[in-house]
């Protein structure tokens, strides 16, 4: 609702813009940048100066992010279509014609010659090299030797040999010394070349000025902008002393002002548009953008054009971004000018984009950078130029592109390669841009693309085949007899290819696209040439760039596709047959993109589908073996080299006269894994598992598919026959299985041998072990030899077996870690030693130590054996699934089939993988489509085990006696078949410990409360508490049991994977029963849907009602899996059930409700529109029911539903937002705190609401309905469109417009029920305001009572609640305002007594003004009394929910609540939770949701250590709360709103401590309390709970320092250790502490009111001064200091008065008002407490800070005490800071915290406790020289470096993504963006 600072906001985006970490978020926030341009179309220029800041920023993703902006910006800007003039005959008369606009200062086609830019222009590198210039007085102050010594260390750095250096490699030999001389010959060689040769930028000019010399009236237009820009800079250098180098200022005998030297000037003037006090001065780039007459862009794009020429190739970079995307938009009539005759505007635009055109092919001349990625080179500055060419030539005429095709003609011709590169890239733009004219430019093109592709340079070839690729098809309509050419060039370049070759991407491409057309194929090759040609793309299929390895591919499924009669597949395959085979398996079994994987299985099933059975079988049975052996590589294990076919580049021999010859190649070997490198680097075992099992599930796949061509199962396959193997044995079985199904794909009889059949089920009962787990194994029989040798020594007997040394069985190993040592006390030794007393303990201890060991070797073993038992059991699992799978597919089910089931069941039970879980899914539901016909018919009994899965897990699936689990001991229901009824529900353990959570977070139980307002906040604490973001939890008193929430909780992590292959089996078995699930598996569908149509709730849970109530969860569970993936013609069956769910939203027992909401979440998506229709017809009006029960169905249902829509719900949300608003008020507390959570969602889809059109369906009773509440939602979210609201009594004042605004939207509050918070800036009348809502609404709800009697608008008194300062300036504001008849004030103060008396007339006021501290004393009587209004003002008080003023606060009972507070958070984002706590309780969540969602990742983004990431989040946070929090907020800055508000001038004024002072200061530095201080910090990082202890003790340390910097009387008492020292001094120079010599504030002070007029000997006549100055300090005792120091003793002419803590609150109005009235009196005193809140202290122009607060908002409120209604002069505000201090720092820290101000509305910022250790440990030092200290860190982090490889590999810049370039310069996308 309000309306949303404009800056806090942009901060938070363009921090989004500069630091998101996905591209999403970066164009999201580029998108609502381009949204604030359509809402406040006036900040143009503002946004444009801003967003070129990113365009030239040094990150790739920022200038990328900062082009989608400026797209946004122009999207919003309307297109420029001026009328032009009117041609007038000319007057015969005068002679004159409307004059033409001069357009000569444009580039043009017929004046243009590039040769002279070529020649002339100096190119266009990475940088300007200005960061390896050298100071000249540095390298003079160095002996020859050290000057050598760093040009050695520049030259290393530059050339990159300090990394070489640093990794081993010598880099002494690279150059000598000799080489660094300077030789005179080579300078002026050197010096001749540069006068030869000019930057490009003049290079340009020169060329313009050749068109036509002088100045045009644009250029001189522009000229005077650019003058006026540099006046304009050059004061503000003057101001920030910058030296001007042109003058020499001295000369003019100008001495420097010591004041002004003193005063650094931080603000001075306030922008209209700031929402903040900003204190750094910046350079106001909107300079440069002045509002022109014409295009809006135009000044805008004059700097980027400018730009382009930059030395710098981001900035070049940035600047063709940024023209693309307005070219894009605006080409149209970018050039028209109002001036120009209407017959003219289309050429003077034809002329403006000439120049543009000209321009950028000056940047593909002159530019020669280039970035490599992926060993290719990429031009990041012409290809984007090359683009915003694309987008100019998308609006020039066809005359205008061939003048450009000219010049790149001529580009094309150049010698530099980097040129001919350029004129390439614009080639291929043009060609997809303009394909209308591809047939009239092809011919003219085609040659020079041919000559591109026998370029030298590999780069050139690149691009002249990519340029290409997009016109295929019209070059081979158009121009067929060069085809064959071109391909003949393509096929010969890939014998030029390598690894390292930058084309061999393109050339892969443009191959592939050229051979899909079957002409070509026909034309360019036989048979008997593709034998030879084909074998060039094998290396291909390696390469390491994915893309080519994809093209190599699809050129070789093209090739086998298009088999051609001239070509055809039998003439040129046989040969080949073998080596494809090869190199495609051993492509698969390494391959990591499922893309390419994919590809893979077409060409392999093309390869056996084109080739002759008889060479089929030839070629591929004699590497059957192999291959089989390939699939079953143990993981993680390099694969053997001699079972590799070898894949490297093999070169064809060239003369060396060849550009491209190399020397010998450096040939290394490749190491190869099943998987790919991605199973040995991934960081878990369970992803380099999946790895591995996804590469075992390709090559099975290709070798059935083999065997199925073959006609046999591979004949070589005994499933375990030889190596007991588990590989092998899945391997084998997984083939044989799909051979199986490949042979029914064709429709073939999958006829198995009886050898295989018999085999496999063998298999099936065996018990092996398998080579893979011999480590395990090994491991068990040492400790069981170990364990076997202590027990021998203990004397126990020992097994016969285990006796000779034989191996044993798992089982064996077992038994014998059970084995008893009892009687192994050795009771020889015990009878020998009988005598010996004095031995006899030390022998029985002796051996107590034996048995302990013993003891520990069994631990040893049983561990060994456990291991080995768990790593058997997955091999066992995995072969037996496997072997099962087969059976199936082959469809040879035993007579038993629980052999078959077992496996299958257990897989999805217990199997970790979830590709392994998937195939036992596939297998499964053919099982149980294969055992439909089986009498008895297993489906049963496997469906309900199914269902019994898929509700393993309690927390997925509560238990109706016990919905919420505690947490401390997880419960896992046992898959039981009947797990539903009574008698196979587990007790829950854990009833009797106490739980985790606090009991009020609970609030469920079997009948009542809504379970999934639990699970939020458990969740919500989890996430708060958790280890990863762990800093701070104990400070926020979170009391949750870490171990509890363990991630490795075996229990809980069985169940997940008992519940992911239950969801997949199911989801399964849906998908392939289809349509005909009902009729094939009846049991399932009736014990699921069926058992919803029969839904019978019982009028109570008693526990009879347990077992069918269970049931009906489990029912229910079961629906929501399989949901999604039913067939749409069962559908209808799930519609005809959307009533009984409904019923089951008030059903008595809990877990039932929150199920069934959940399934309507869930069809929610799947059958969208009948669930709204339903839910609006059933579900919403339960929610205003009267059963508690209902509501909570109800409520909990809408949260899911809300859940799972998303954005798909927006059609409905304008008749959710009102029944849930409704809610909000429930007395119901969790039906209360889910409806806020939902309408705070919903709230943040509202904007989004406009323009969507109805669903289908929708009645039109609910059309009309929607059409009314719309209204109110356009209210809530645009307070413009807010009835206005007349007040109906009589206000005392004229309302400004903003306050009207104001009061109708207390108003628009009012009417809904709603409660918000009015921060309108500090004194913009936010008392009138509420009086206005107040006095209206007693007036309306007396005059209701008066007609109808209702006891609902019986009139109430309304209380407001302030500071007590301002309690007698409410009742004032009040009788002021509002007659007595309409308010009538009761001022509730007073001690006790007088409170007690002032109680009986409450009743006779309608409103009460009372203090925060007498609502917490009496709040026993206040909670008694219902209150119409309760308006806190200052309301930021409550800002800690857990001081007593706040819960005292929150017990008050009123129908409206309302906060007034200029600074509604002040130094925590959690501050908010607690002000909506008051105002709507549950709307931000509990505070511990709050905490998680948005007080953690905010306060974590504000840490100086903080991540990228976290930054990110704690913008995204904040975003999201603003959001959500804006429509209960109404905030306006009195720059909005005043614009004859006088400005606000902040100045910091600096003085130097005095002798003593700093004398105090650095004793205290070297004190033993500085110790301490240190050590608490220390202590207190490393302990967080001492924290808050310890923190007491810094801020009294930081208060001392503090106090020293103001005056040292205020530390000096005679118990100061230093006194007697101090005391001798002074009497030593006659002078006592009274001297105001002895503090610099004081002399400042002094001075600085001299300076205003206050202080001087008045004339006779003057009575009054010019200026009147309020002094705010911290302390009372500096107040009395000032006042008897200063004021008495040296200006006693000053008047003034004085306001502290001394002052009763009652008096303190009367001396505001007679400050105000009596201008006579120069001075009010004020402290920064009492005097900061709610007083309005217009009377003064001046502002002093003797002493500055922590929390800038203190400050900022008591500066505004002036800068208020009713001033009329500007406010100076001068903070005497005392330099190098902590005061400074203090300073900084205030800085920081107002950067990040206004981030929800208007502050958010760090505490002392959040602050680090070093920043604690800055504070109390005194900085004498920064610039030493901070070149001492440098020197300090230079040699404290890491050292060797580790250090230099981590010192390297983030290396950038080939997916960056990948992304935007896809040709495709940047075509279809001009469309």
């Amino acid at each position: 609702m309000a309306t949303s600072p404009v800056s806090s906001r942009l901060d938070r985006l363009f921090t989004l813009l500069d630091t998101g970490s996905t591209p999403v978020i970066r164009k999201s926030a580029a998108q609502q940048i381009g949204q604030v341009q359509k809402l406040h179309p006036h900040e143009l220029h503002n946004l444009l100066a801003k967003v070129l800041t990113f365009l030239r920023s040094d990150n790739w993703d920022t200038r990328i992010a900062a082009g989608q902006a400026i797209e946004a910006i122009a999207r919003n800007v309307p297109l420029w279509e001026p009328r032009g003039v009117v041609k007038k005959e000319e007057d015969p008369a005068e002679g004159r014609s409307t004059p033409v606009r001069d357009r000569s200062d444009k580039l043009e086609f017929s004046r243009f010659d590039i040769t002279r830019v070529l020649q002339k222009g100096s190119a266009l590198l990475g940088s300007a090299g200005t960061e390896f210039d050298l100071d000249e007085n540095e390298l003079a102050a160095m002996d020859p030797k050290e000057r050598l010594a760093h040009q050695k260390r520049q030259i290393h750095k530059r050339l990159g040999l300090d990394v070489a250096g640093a990794v081993g490699v010598d880099t002494q030999q690279f150059f000598q010394d000799e080489d660094l001389v300077m030789r005179p010959e080579l300078n002026s060689h050197a010096q001749r070349q540069q006068r030869t040769q000019i930057s490009a930028a003049d290079a340009v000019a020169q060329e313009m000025a050749a068109v036509k010399p002088g100045m045009s009236a644009r250029e001189k237009n522009r000229a005077k902008r650019k003058a006026k820009s540099l006046a304009k800079q050059r004061s503000k250098d003057i101001q920030e002393g910058v030296p001007d180098l042109s003058s020499n200022s001295q000369s003019q005998g100008e001495e420097p002002d010591p004041k002004r030297k003193r005063t650094t000037a931080v603000l001075v003037d306030q922008p209209a548009d700031a929402d903040r006090v900003v204190m750094d001065q910046v350079l106001d780039s909107s300079v440069m953008f002045e509002e022109s007459e014409d295009w809006p862009f135009e000044s805008f794009c004059e700097v980027l054009l400018n730009d382009l020429f930059s030395p710098s190739w981001e900035v070049r970079h940035g600047a063709g971004t940024g023209l693309r995307e307005i070219v894009k938009t605006h080409g149209k009539g970018a050039g028209r000018t109002a001036d120009t005759p209407a017959d003219q505007l289309d050429s003077s635009n034809q002329q403006w984009l000439e120049d543009v055109a000209l321009r950028l092919l000056c940047v593909f001349s002159l530019d020669r950078f280039g970035d490599f990625v992926s060993d290719e080179v990429v031009a990041p500055v012409r290809e984007t130029c090359a683009q915003t060419l694309g987008a100019v030539l998308h609006h020039m005429t066809s005359e205008g592109v061939k003048g450009v095709l000219g010049i790149l003609m001529q580009l094309l011709e150049q010698p530099q390669w980097e040129v001919r590169h350029g004129g390439l890239l614009g080639l291929k733009y043009l060609l997809a841009v303009r394909k209308e004219l591809v047939e009239a430019t092809l011919p003219a093109i085609v040659p020079a693309i041919v000559q591109g592709l026998q370029d030298s340079v590999d780069d050139v070839v690149a691009v002249a085949a990519a340029s290409i690729v997009p016109v295929v098809d019209s070059l081979v309509k158009i121009l067929p007899q060069q085809v064959p050419s071109i391909v003949k060039i393509l096929w010969d370049a890939l014998l030029e290819l390598d690894d390292l070759t930058a084309s061999t991407n393109s050339i892969m491409l443009l191959l592939a696209s050229l051979l899909t057309y079957p002409g070509v194929t026909a034309q360019t090759s036989s048979g008997s040439v593709l034998t030879t040609l084909v074998p060039r793309l094998w290396p291909f299929l390696h390469h390491t760039i994915p893309s080519v390895r994809k093209a190599s591919l699809e050129t070789i499924h093209t090739l086998l596709v298009s088999d051609s009669p001239q070509a055809p597949c039998s003439d040129w395959l046989p040969p080949l047959l073998q080596d494809a085979f090869r190199h495609v398996f051993q492509r698969s079994i390494t391959e990591t993109k499922d893309t390419i994987l994919d590809i893979i299985q077409k060409v392999w099933l093309k390869l056996l589908e084109k080739a002759p059975l008889e060479y089929l079988v030839a070629t591929a049975c004699p590497w059957l073996s192999a291959w089989l052996c390939l699939a079953m590589q143990p993981a993680q294990v390099q694969i053997d080299s001699a079972m590799l076919v070898d894949s490297r580049m093999k070169g064809k021999e060239r003369g060396p006269s060849t550009p491209r010859s190399r020397t010998a190649p450096l040939i290394k070997e490749v190491r190869e894994y099943l998987g790919g490198a991605e199973s040995v680097t991934m960081d878990t075992p369970q992803s380099r598992d999946h790895c591995v099992i996804k590469a075992r599930l390709t090559a099975v796949r290709l070798l059935g598919c083999l065997s199925s061509y073959i006609g046999q199962p591979l004949p070589t396959l005994q499933p375990g026959e030889t190596a007991p193997v588990d590989s092998l044995g899945m391997v084998a079985a997984l083939v044989v299985r799909n051979w199986a199904e490949f042979q029914q794909q064709k429709g073939q009889d999958s006829c198995c041998p009886a050898a295989v059949r018999q085999r496999l089920q063998e298999v099936l009962t065996e018990n092996l072990y398998y080579d893979e787990i011999t480590a395990q194994f090994t491991t068990m029989q040492t400790e069981c030899r170990t364990f076997l040798t202590a027990l021998q020594s203990c004397g126990c007997p020992v097994d016969t077996i285990a006796r000779q040394g034989s191996l044993l069985t798992v089982e064996q190993a077992s038994a014998l870690a059970l084995t008893p040592c009892s009687q192994g006390v050795m009771p020889n030794q015990l009878q020998r030693l009988e005598g010996r007393r004095s031995q006899l303990q030390a022998s029985v201890q002796e051996t107590g130590t034996e048995h302990a060991r013993l003891e520990g070797r069994r631990s040893q073993l049983q561990a060994a054996v456990q291991e080995t038992s768990t790593e058997h059991a997955v091999h066992h699992l995995r072969v037996q699934c496997s072997v099962a799978s087969a059976l199936v597919s082959l469809r040879l089910l035993p007579d038993k089939l629980n052999p078959i089931i077992r496996p299958l069941m257990d897989t999805l039970k217990k199997e970790d993988n979830s590709l392994l879980q998937e195939s036992a899914a596939r297998s499964l539901a053919l099982l149980l489509e294969q055992a439909m016909t089986r009498t008895p018919c297993p489906n049963p009994k496997i469906t309900r085990n199914l269902r019994g899965f898929a509700c393993a897990d309690c927390v997925q699936t509560p238990l109706v006696t016990q919905p919420l689990q505690p947490l401390r001991e997880p419960v896992s229901r046992p898959a039981s078949p009947v797990c539903g009824s009574p008698a196979a529900t587990p007790s829950p353990s854990g009833r009797g410990t106490p739980p985790v959570f606090p009991p009020t977070t609970e609030g469920v139980s079997k009948t009542s409360g809504i379970l999934t307002l639990v699970r939020q906040q458990r969740e919500a604490a989890i996430a708060t508490a958790s280890r990863r973001g762990g800093r701070g939890r104990k400070a926020m008193g979170l009391k949750v049991d870490m171990e509890v929430l363990a991630e490795d909780d075996e229990a809980q992590k069985l169940a997940a994977v008992q519940v992911r292959g239950a969801g997949l089996v199911l989801t399964q078995i849906a998908r392939h029963f289809s349509s005909g699930l009902t009729t094939a598996l009846p049991t399932l569908w009736d014990a699921t849907v069926g058992a919803l149509s029969s839904v019978n709730p019982p009028p109570d849970a008693d526990s009879a009602h347990d077992g069918p109530a269970q049931d009906l969860v489990n029912a229910l569970q079961v629906v929501e899996v399989m949901g999604p993936a039913l067939h749409q013609q069962l559908h209808t069956q799930l519609v005809q059930v959307l009533p009984q769910l409904c019923t089951c939203l008030h059903h008595p027992y809990t877990a039932v409700r929150h199920m069934a909401a959940r399934v309507l979440g869930m069809l929610s998506t799947v059958v969208t529109v009948e669930t709204m229709n339903t839910v609006l017809g059933h579900v919403i009006p339960m929610l205003g029911a009267s059963d508690e029960v209902q509501r909570e169905g109800a409520m909990e249902a809408l949260s899911y539903i809300v859940e799972k829509l998303g954005v798909e719900m927006i059609p409905y949300i304008v008749l959710l937002v009102v029944p849930v608003l409704g809610r909000m008020s429930d007395q119901t507390e969790c039906v209360r705190l889910l409806a806020t959570q939902c309408f705070a969602t919903l709230v943040r889809l509202m904007p989004l609401e406009a323009g969507i059109p109805n669903p289908p369906n929708m009645s039109a009773d609910l059309i009309e309905k929607k059409t009314q509440e719309r209204r109110f939602l356009e209210q809530l979210l645009d307070n413009s469109k807010v009835e206005k609201y007349v007040v109906p009594v009589p206000i005392q004042a004229e309302l400004r417009k903003y306050q009207q605004d104001g009061v109708n939207w207390l108003a628009f509050l009012n009417k809904y029920k709603l409660h918000g918070i009015l921060c309108d800036d500090m004194g913009l009348g936010k008392t009138l305001q509420s009086l206005c809502i107040v006095a209206g609404d007693h007036f309306h709800r007396a005059a209701e009572y008066k007609k109808s009697r209702h006891a609902d608008c019986a009139p109430l008194p309304s209380i407001v609640v302030c500071p007590p300062t301002l309690t007698g300036h409410w009742v004032y504001e009040v009788e002021k305002f509002v007659s007595l008849d309409h308010l009538n004030p009761l001022h509730y103060t007073g001690p006790p007594s007088e409170r007690n008396r002032l109680r009986s007339r409450v009743r006779k006021h309608n409103l009460v003004v009372v203090s925060y501290d007498i609502v917490r004393n009496d709040i026993d009587f206040f909670r008694t009394i219902q209150w119409n209004y309760c308006i806190l003002d200052e309301g930021h008080i409550i800002k800690n929910g857990k001081t007593k003023i706040s819960k005292a606060v929150k017990q008050l009972q009123a129908n409206h609540r309302l906060i007034l507070s200029g600074t509604p958070i002040q130094n925590n984002v959690l501050e908010l939770w607690s002000l909506f706590d008051f105002l709507m309780p549950g709307f931000l969540g509990t505070e511990k949701q709050f905490m998680a969602k948005y007080g953690k990742p905010i306060l974590q983004s504000r840490d100086a250590k903080s991540s990228s990431k976290e930054q990110e989040a704690g913008a995204l946070a904040m975003e999201a709360l603003h959001r959500q929090v804006l429509p209960f907020l109404l905030r306006r800055m009195k720059e909005d709103v005043l614009q004859d508000l006088p400005p606000k001038i902040i100045q910091d004024y600096y003085c130097e401590l005095s002798q003593l002072q700093v004398q105090l200061y650095e004793d205290f530095a070297k004190s033993q309390a500085r110790k301490g201080v240190e050590d608490s910090i220390t202590m207190a990082t490393a302990d967080e709970e001492e924290k808050p202890k310890r923190t007491t003790h810094i801020f009294q340390a930081l208060q001392y320092l503090q106090k020293v910097c103001n005056h040292p009387k205020l530390v000096l008492s005679r118990s100061h250790p230093e006194f007697p020292q101090v005391a001798l001094q002074l009497m030593a120079q006659n002078s006592s502490l009274d001297d105001i010599q002895h503090s610099a504030k004081l002399t400042a002070l002094r001075q600085l009111l001299l300076d205003c007029g206050i202080g001087w000997d008045l004339q006779a006549d003057t009575v009054v001064g010019q200026h009147r100055a309020l002094v705010f300090c911290q302390l009372k005792s500096m107040l009395d200091i000032l006042e008897k120091d200063l004021l008495k003793a040296h200006m006693p002419s000053v008047t003034f008065l004085r306001l502290d803590g001394s002052i009763p609150a009652g008096a303190r109005h009367s001396i505001v008002n007679r400050f105000n009235n009596d201008p006579s009196i120069d001075l009010l005193l004020l402290t920064t407490h009492v005097g900061g809140l709610g007083l309005n202290l217009t009377g003064a122009d001046t502002v002093i800070f003797v002493e500055h607060d922590w929390n800038p908002m203190r400050d900022l409120q008591a500066m505004d005490r002036a800068h208020r209604l009713g001033q009329k002069k500007v406010v100076n505000v001068y903070r005497l800071v005392t330099q190098g201090t902590l005061e400074e720092k203090i300073m900084g820290l205030q800085k920081f915290k107002l950067n990040i101000a206004n981030t929800v509305i208007s502050q958010e910022n760090s505490s002392l406790q959040s602050m680090g250790t070093d920043q604690l440990l800055g504070l109390f030092t005194l900085d004498e020289r920064k610039e030493r200290e901070e070149g001492g860190r440098t020197a300090m982090r230079t040699q404290g470096g890491a050292d060797g490889v580790k250090g230099v590999v981590e010192g390297l810049g983030e290396l950038w993504d080939q997916a960056q370039y990948e992304t935007e310069y896809d040709l495709g996308n940047f075509v279809q963006s001009l469309t």
